[in-house]
C-alpha cells in the first residue's frame, strides 16, 4: 500500500475520533458547553496516543517494512505534516 493510502486512512480515523469527541456539543450550550469543550482539550494527549496508535496499526495492517533507517525516516517525514495539520484540527473551532 502506498504511503498516500495509510495517510487517507489514517486522516479519516482521526476525523472520526474528533467527530465522535464534538458530538455532545450539539446538545449543549452555556457553561454546560464551556465544561465539555474544556473537558475535550484536556483528552489531546489521548488524541496523540490515538494517532500513533492508527499510525502504528495501519503500518503492520498494510504490511509497511522499512528495508533501512532511511526508509523508517522517509515515512516519518512524510506524516509529520501531517500530525501537525491533525493536531491544529483537534483545537480548530474550540476557542472561538
Amino acid at each position: 500500500m502506498s504511503y498516500e493510502k495509510i495517510k487517507e486512512e489514517f486522516i479519516k480515523s482521526a476525523e472520526a475520533y474528533i467527530n465522535a469527541k464534538r458530538q455532545p456539543f450539539e446538545k449543549l450550550s452555556g457553561m454546560e458547553l464551556l465544561d465539555a469543550k474544556s473537558h475535550y482539550l484536556d483528552g489531546f494527549q489521548d488524541y496523540i496516543m490515538h494517532l500513533n496508535f492508527t499510525l502504528n496499526a495501519l503500518v503492520e495492517e498494510h504490511s509497511i517494512t522499512f528495508q533501512t533507517l532511511e526508509e523508517a525516516n522517509a515515512f516519518q517525514d512524510f506524516m509529520k505534516p501531517t500530525f501537525g495539520v491533525l493536531s491544529k484540527k483537534f483545537t480548530e473551532g474550540i476557542m472561538d
